[in-house]
């Protein structure tokens, strides 16, 4: 009997080594099931690698791809079908060339960025035999059958594959609005697994699980990959299904869904909040989704329905960058609805982004300053008179919200790459925090990819000087907003804004070593350096979340 085996590959080890469940292959497992029923004979299980790593059964250095690769092919598969998803298309790579050499089997990879690229990526990888393009419900049905017969993917729609030595790409295939988005299938793994390791290695909240209520973004932004690949389709799971699934999770442990999907619209949200209000579930979650685009009104609603986090993209406060990325926004309204939704008790993880073609110091002090208000959720003047009136050791040491700041990011395909596509290079150096401190997502690694299966943390449009200035004071930023309060008293001690401040800390540390250093020597020295400035100093680390 032929066998299947779905791998996760490590998809970081920073994010406090949680381990999230890997939904899109247990969505597939799903499938396969329902593709065993036509009468289609097979075996199949779930290697999960990333968890593997984070609880330390795999090293997280040279030896990783051997082990890896080893414990692949224990397991004698005849189809191996990989899930790509934001770095870890490199270790995608490395496992299929180490397992092609050793056995024959059919390579199948799919995700966000073998969607967008999926023709010239495969034409790049050698080793990789399929790649699906979006949703792999409408391939798997066929591709699997074809798979186990005669290997003919000519009339399987969504994928590239290789005939008579040639790449041949076939159309993509979008699923109607109705179409329905299986359940996974959670018995391919042991939960219990995830809730012992994260309730040691939590993610912003104990018992953080994940759960699809849907697929799909109403958005156009031009940096943006899932947008791209989504076209502006949109579809939802039904409410019952996905309460259903939360409380199924919470039973295990894991009392806290955060929703995949990205943006969810008001409509969706209103209906998941009254539903859950109804059923009297109190089940805490959290969503990614526009704060422009929520009323004031709906905080009070979230809230009362078990909302407690949202990750929202604020990008930039800066006009025209905000053209330039096709997402104009409101920054003096938006920052009114944080507050309004603070006020409920809804914290957000914001998003921004700097290093844009031509962008001003004034214009990433502008950044950095907003970025800040966000954190605290108070603007300037109200943060200072706070700072004024409270003893140092008295201030909060955490951020009302955590407030983060990225270069501009390439994701191949996106319209952003295939516009500075002839200016991008791979730099040295990035802020990607999955870098940081981690062998498997080192330059070392990524220094010569080019394969169009993934993202390149890596990949920059600006000369190399910019890269370091970026890059250097980019991360002193985030270490230092991670303690927002004793940030803006800083700033208040030493007279100076955000950007100049940052300058002089590079300055005084070390650019190479800003850049360069791992976490724990970073953290620890950057603290020092608060420590010359102020009476009282809180532990520091942005590592552990705190």
């Amino acid at each position: 009997m032929k066998h299947i085996l779905l791998v996760n590959p490590p998809v970081s080890i920073y994010l406090n080594k949680t381990a999230f469940i890997p939904l899109p292959l247990l969505v597939l497992g799903t499938c396969l099931k329902q593709i065993q029923g036509h009468g289609n004979e097979f075996s199949h299980e779930v290697l999960d690698l990333d968890l593997m790593l984070k609880q330390g059964i795999l090293p997280d250095d040279e030896r990783f791809y051997r082990k890896a690769g080893d414990l692949i092919l224990e397991k004698n598969p005849d189809i191996i079908l990989f899930t790509v998803h934001g770095l870890n298309h490199l270790v995608v790579l490395k496992l299929s060339k180490r397992i092609k050499k050793q056995r024959p089997c059919l390579i199948v990879v799919g995700g966000v960025g073998p969607t967008l690229k999926a023709g010239e990526a495969l034409a790049r990888c050698p080793d990789i035999d399929v790649i699906v393009k979006g949703e792999g419900e409408p391939v798997i049905e066929h591709l699997i059958p074809k798979a186990l017969g005669n290997g003919d993917f000519s009339n399987v729609p969504s994928v590239a594959f290789r005939k008579n030595g040639s790449v041949v790409e076939n159309p993509r295939v979008y699923l109607d609005e109705n179409e329905p988005i299986p359940s996974p299938d959670y018995s391919l793994v042991k939960i219990g697994e995830y809730i012992a390791h994260n309730t040691k290695n939590p993610y912003v909240h104990p018992g953080f699980v994940l759960i699809e209520s849907g697929r799909g973004c109403p958005y156009r932004c031009s940096f943006c990959a899932p947008a791209k690949i989504w076209g502006g389709r949109v579809r939802y799971r039904p409410v019952p299904e996905i309460i259903e699934e939360m409380i199924y999770l919470a039973e295990k442990g894991g009392n806290f869904s955060f929703f995949t999907q990205d943006n969810l619209e008001k409509k969706f949200l209103f209906d998941l909040s009254n539903a859950l209000l109804e059923e009297k579930k109190n089940i805490s979650w959290g969503c990614y989704s526009r704060l422009d685009r929520l009323p004031d009104d709906m905080a009070p609603l979230l809230s009362q329905a078990g909302c407690r986090l949202i990750f929202t993209g604020f990008e930039t406060p800066n006009r025209n960058a905000q053209k330039k990325i096709r997402k104009v926004v409101n920054s003096i309204s938006t920052f009114e609805k944080l507050k309004i939704f603070n006020h409920n008790g809804i914290r957000f993880i914001g998003s921004f982004i700097a290093g844009f073609s031509g962008e001003t110091e004034e214009e990433l002090d502008n950044t950095m300053h907003f970025a800040i208000e966000c954190a605290v959720g108070h603007d300037f003047e109200a943060l200072n008179r706070m700072i004024d009136q409270t003893a140092q050791e008295n201030l909060p040491w955490a951020p009302e919200n955590i407030c983060v700041i990225h270069p501009l990011f390439y994701m191949p395909g996106t319209d952003d790459f295939n516009e500075e596509q002839d200016t991008l290079h791979i730099s040295r150096y990035s802020l990607h925090p999955d870098c940081y401190g981690s062998f498997l997502f080192s330059h070392e690694e990524f220094k010569d990819d080019w394969s169009f299966l993934g993202s390149n943390p890596y990949i920059n449009h600006l000369p190399e000087e910019q890269v370091r200035y970026y890059c250097s004071t980019l991360r002193l930023f985030n270490f230092l907003n991670s303690r927002p309060y004793f940030f803006a008293l800083l700033m208040r001690v030493q007279n100076k804004t955000p950007l100049t401040l940052l300058k002089e800390m590079v300055d005084s540390l070390g650019e190479e070593f800003v850049l360069s250093e791992k976490i724990e020597i970073f953290e620890k020295k950057s603290r020092n350096y608060v420590k010359q400035y102020l009476d009282f100093v809180p532990p520091w680390t942005v590592k552990k979340g705190q």
